[in-house]
């Protein structure tokens, strides 16, 4: 599992995000205190507090997906 820190500063970045993440394989959650959203899930993420960075899981994806995830996390949403 790959954990990482994003930011969801806006409506548009969060369906950007779950648009992007939907015909790839694996599991994606968020997590925000004790809170757990899918991240294909628009209805799941906007449960969320988004005010301040959430953590990213990814799991069984692919080494290749994974490295294309990142590589957008990083560049598109203030990932740490």
């Amino acid at each position: 599992m790959t954990r990482i820190q994003i930011r969801l500063k806006d409506m548009k970045r969060v369906q950007a995000l779950a648009s992007f993440l939907t015909p790839i394989h694996g599991d994606f959650f968020l997590v925000s205190g004790s809170a757990v959203a899918n991240a294909k899930s628009l209805i799941g993420i906007l449960s969320m507090k988004l005010d301040e960075p959430v953590e990213m899981r990814l799991m069984g994806c692919s080494r290749e997906d994974e490295e294309k995830i990142l590589a957008k996390l990083r560049a598109e949403y203030d990932a740490e």
